[in-house]
């Protein structure tokens, strides 16, 4: 199985290819960050416009409607001392960490956290799939 971050999923959200998604997986916390990713493309990097920002949402909301989602609940403190020892957000820290826990290969466009995944699960970009 394959744990989407963020990014990946914006990316293949918007190239419509909604099929990466089927047998994935991702964080309980991707719903957020995804969507705030797409407002800032619409309010400070004025790359698209709203209603396109709202139709990936829904493309995107769909997509983790069939995924498997996970959480780091319970999980707190070994997910911050890897954070901590990796120097990554704890965002960052929590898809390497699930992935890391769970055997799953990761799908991420973000590069800085692709380095440092890469030393501990097969990291795949959203153009590979």
């Amino acid at each position: 199985m394959r744990l989407f971050d963020a990014s990946a999923i914006v990316n293949l959200a918007k190239r419509g290819k909604v099929r990466a998604f089927l047998n994935g997986a991702t964080l309980d916390l991707a719903i957020y960050e995804t969507l705030n990713a797409l407002w800032k493309e619409v309010n400070l990097l004025k790359k698209i416009d709203e209603n396109t920002a709202i139709e990936f949402a829904e493309i995107i909301g769909k997509a983790m409607g069939a995924m498997e989602i996970f959480s780091v609940r319970g999980l707190e403190k070994e997910v911050l001392e890897f954070a901590c020892k990796n120097r990554i957000t704890f965002y960052d820290a929590s898809y390497v960490f699930i992935a890391m826990k769970n055997g799953f290969g990761l799908v991420t466009d973000d590069n800085k956290l692709e380095s440092i995944a890469s030393n501990y699960v097969k990291v795949f970009k959203s153009f590979e799939l």
